[in-house]
């Protein structure tokens, strides 16, 4: 008998040493999680070693290898797991048999979590870390005394004549394909984001569409990259005017730029900086939506003071682009899915350190008016 027990022993041993090796990586493994959703890394840091270090290595290898499919592989990540995991549950609860069930689902329960904390881990080592790198107003020119209302006057003034000298070009001569302003957006691109100061620019993904288009449509998003393989999907329905600054702003996401603000910042500098009028165009279109309505209202005031009503007046092309634009969104986006996306997407980005949530967005305008750019729409950087 003792010699049963002890050979017994001999090789319960390691097994319990394996499993409460494997238990303590999985306690590991939330601990981390929560940590990392409590704890910030210091900006200093992420900027260096991170956003700056190991992250466009990443970037670049991911979307050079995600570029390949003919598909969007974050599809097949949300079949596999909308998929998997049910199926996960069920053959477990079904082995588990008659009374053991309970016991069977706790267990399942904490495994699923232990998912969710490795999935949040590799989440933040593939892109996440960069909601905590340096914001982009402290790297730059940035002066809150700028933003005056006559500041907002000038940047509407601006945004008009630019919209109507770049419709004059554009529209007669039609669109350009797809790989012309591809590529012309991405030399400027790649200028703008160096200069911004990012040591190395970015491999560019080739967008793609998604079978959730129908809810990005509804939900009112344009665009959106998959964190896990670095891609950048697009809703199919964007007109194309829409679609320069949109991928441009995606881009800045795979730049490292996470917050929403500084991704559009960079994006609009990429369009305005190009030498094709059409990207220009995209670009000065979505500023025009990003401006408060008072700032579009102040145009009437300004062209009477200035008696320059004509040159600050839309011109019927653009004016035409901007009602496709309102048709788009009124056609396609549903209200109460609008509103839950909205609302989810902002806890998302709160729980990111982002504190103005989905209100980002709108900081857009207080960049461009803040910053101190110079000729050629250059931002100025800090010393």
């Amino acid at each position: 008998m003792k010699g049963t027990i002890a050979k017994a022993g001999g090789w319960l041993g390691p097994l319990i040493r394996g499993l409460s090796l494997r238990l303590s990586l999985k306690m590991l493994t939330i601990a981390l999680a929560l940590l990392l959703l409590v704890v910030p890394l210091p900006a200093g840091l992420v900027e260096r070693f991170y956003s700056n270090g190991i992250y466009p290595f990443i970037q670049s290898s991911l979307t050079t290898a995600t570029n390949r499919a003919p598909f969007a592989i974050i599809d097949l990540l949300l079949i596999a797991l909308g998929a998997g995991l049910p199926i996960w549950w069920g053959v477990r609860l079904v082995r588990a048999g008659r009374g053991l069930r309970a016991r069977a689902s706790g267990r399942l329960l904490f495994h699923t979590l232990v998912m969710a904390a490795g999935l949040f881990l590799v989440f933040e080592l593939l892109w996440g870390f960069n909601y905590m790198r340096k914001p982009l107003a402290s790297k730059l020119e940035y002066d809150e005394e700028r933003l005056t209302a006559d500041g907002l006057k000038r940047l509407a003034r601006a945004t008009v004549a630019e919209l109507n000298k770049e419709s004059a070009i554009v529209h007669p001569g039609g669109w350009p394909a797809d790989y012309e302003w591809r590529e012309r957006l991405y030399e400027s691109f790649e200028a703008a984001v160096k200069e911004i100061g990012n040591r190395r620019g970015i491999a560019p993904a080739t967008p793609k569409h998604s079978m959730l288009n129908s809810y990005l449509a509804a939900a009112g998003i344009e665009g959106f990259i998959n964190p896990f393989g670095h891609e950048v999907i697009l809703d199919r329905e964007l007109l194309e005017f829409e679609q320069p600054f949109t991928l441009a702003h995606e881009w800045a996401h795979l730049a490292g730029f996470a917050d929403e603000s500084e991704a559009s910042f960079v994006g609009l500098i990429a369009c305005l900086r190009s030498d094709m009028a059409a990207v220009r165009y995209s670009g000065w279109i979505a500023l025009y939506g990003h401006l408060p309505h008072r700032a579009i209202d102040m145009k009437s005031e300004m062209n009477q003071e200035d008696g320059a009503v004509e040159a600050l007046r839309l011109a019927p092309e653009v004016v035409s682009d901007l009602r496709a634009i309102g048709e788009r969104a009124s056609r396609n986006i549903d209200e109460s899915v609008s509103r839950v996306q909205a609302r989810v997407y902002d806890r998302f980005l709160k729980a990111n350190r982002v504190q103005a949530g989905i209100g980002s967005y709108g900081l857009l305008v207080r960049l461009v008016v803040g910053t101190r750019f110079d000729p050629a729409w250059v931002p100025v950087r800090r010393n």
